[in-house]
């Protein structure tokens, strides 16, 4: 289901890293279609096209940078998202949530327990007022009116790399108060991730302070000094990452 990055050349890569100096693909050139061709035509056939450009952005083995515009929001193209939702990618979720990515964000309204519709994994722990999340899919209401539960809302990728479903009433598109996230868990990240992300110094300093304290200890009873340093880890990475440090291609992608 991984897509190997040993086989992705370099020309690839350059299509599709995403922020932190990995540059978008450009726009695909005018098909010279005729001033007076029909406008709704047009359109449909645009963003049939851009939509079929970004899907094979996608599958040469990397991370989307180009929109696919689903009922007015940004999101990835349907096939990454449909992969991506299957598992657990806390490299990819780092690259999409970098300051520089074009992915909408969301915003918690409610601490509720996550919930994949798509049947992949779910994350540990609730999603939790204020946990900024990135909008990945629209789940709409049908055109014709008819209002059918749970068919509303949206998927959402979440700092710790697995998606969750939620509901309108359940998160805003607007952050009304401080931001929290998912729990990332630096052992996940493969090494050449966690070593750029130690270039920043905060990460870095929590990073030997935390190994210190916890003494290698995963899971199990820890000492209280290790449960602050674990949690100060946490939040420098997502503070370096909001803050545009400059990331690699993770190695495991969807």
């Amino acid at each position: 289901m991984h897509l190997a990055h040993s086989f992705v050349v370099t020309a690839s890569l350059a299509l599709v890293a995403c922020g932190g100096g990995k540059k978008p693909a450009a726009a695909s050139p005018s098909d010279g279609r005729s001033a007076d061709a029909d406008d709704d035509s047009a359109e449909g056939d645009d963003a049939a096209r851009d939509e079929g450009n970004a899907d094979s952005e996608a599958e040469v083995g990397g991370i989307p940078t180009k929109c696919v515009d689903q009922h007015g929001t940004c999101v990835p193209p349907k096939g990454f998202v449909e992969r991506l939702c299957q598992g657990s990618f806390p490299g990819v979720a780092l690259v999409m949530f970098e300051k520089s990515s074009p992915w909408k964000r969301g915003y918690m309204r409610a601490e509720v327990e996550p919930v994949n519709a798509s049947g992949g994994v779910t994350g540990e722990g609730n999603l939790l007022l204020g946990e900024e999340v990135v909008i990945v899919r629209v789940r709409a209401q049908p055109k014709d009116g008819m209002q059918v539960t749970g068919a509303g809302g949206w998927d959402v990728l979440r700092w710790d790399g697995t998606c969750a479903t939620v509901s309108e009433g359940e998160m805003g598109l607007n952050q009304n108060g401080p931001m929290s996230s998912a729990v990332v868990t630096f052992r996940f990240l493969d090494e050449p991730m966690r070593e750029a992300l130690r270039a920043d110094p905060a990460v870095n300093e929590a990073y030997l302070k935390r190994r210190s304290h916890c003494k290698g200890a995963t899971m199990g009873e820890v000492t209280r000094e290790c449960e602050v340093w674990d949690k100060k880890l946490i939040d420098a990475v997502v503070s370096a990452v909001r803050g545009g440090i400059e990331l690699p291609m993770p190695q495991k992608l969807p």
